[in-house]
């Protein structure tokens, strides 16, 4: 759980980012910040995503692209920064991620589905980098870990930016959305 003051922090630099979502500059940004999330994970992506497809509903295609491109490369240096540097490296980088229920959950499931897990976190809002991390320690073949981390991103943030720019009511329905959309400043109603 993110502190109060790095929560009000991030809706600061969030407000300050999107005055900008109209520049062309703008989906490279958000597809950066995404594939920076990979590494320190307290960037709120889902809620940049669609607030930003709200604030601008005509690039909410080139937004899902930008950022589904972004979280693929950046689970992809994740991937190799596990293989070269291996699980001890992981457990420093990442404190208490192995006693992580997600990353127990992920690992029993990694064990029995493999790259359908990979798919199916990539998905939803689940933290992707334990599925990642179990990935590369299998030594999953980088480009089919990509092309599943990409197709299943896509579609997710596809539907996010889809549904931010033509029906935001759903939103409120939509599972694991509350808290990254109230880190962008987003109330639903």
């Amino acid at each position: 759980m993110i502190s109060e003051k790095l929560h009000e922090k991030i809706q600061v630099h969030v407000k300050f980012l999107q005055r900008y979502a109209d520049r062309f500059w703008y989906p490279p940004l958000i597809g950066f910040l995404a594939a920076l999330d990979n590494l320190v994970i307290i960037i709120p992506n889902d809620g940049i995503l669609i607030s930003s497809s709200m604030l601008i509903p005509k690039r909410w295609f080139i937004f899902a692209l930008s950022v589904a491109i972004g979280s693929t490369l950046g689970a992809m240096v994740l991937a190799a920064l596990v293989e070269t540097q291996g699980l001890p490296w992981i457990l420093d980088w990442y404190p208490g991620v192995s006693e992580n229920k997600t990353w127990v959950l992920s690992k029993e499931f990694f064990e029995k589905y493999g790259l359908l897990l990979v798919f199916v976190v990539a998905t939803t809002p689940l933290m992707q980098q334990p599925a990642v991390i179990l990935a590369s320690l299998a030594s999953t073949p980088p480009l089919e870990l990509a092309a599943v981390i990409f197709v299943g991103r896509f579609l997710k943030f596809l539907l996010m930016a889809y549904i931010g720019s033509h029906a935001p009511r759903l939103l409120k329905k939509m599972w694991g959305l509350k808290g990254e959309l109230q880190d962008v400043g987003v109330k639903l109603k």
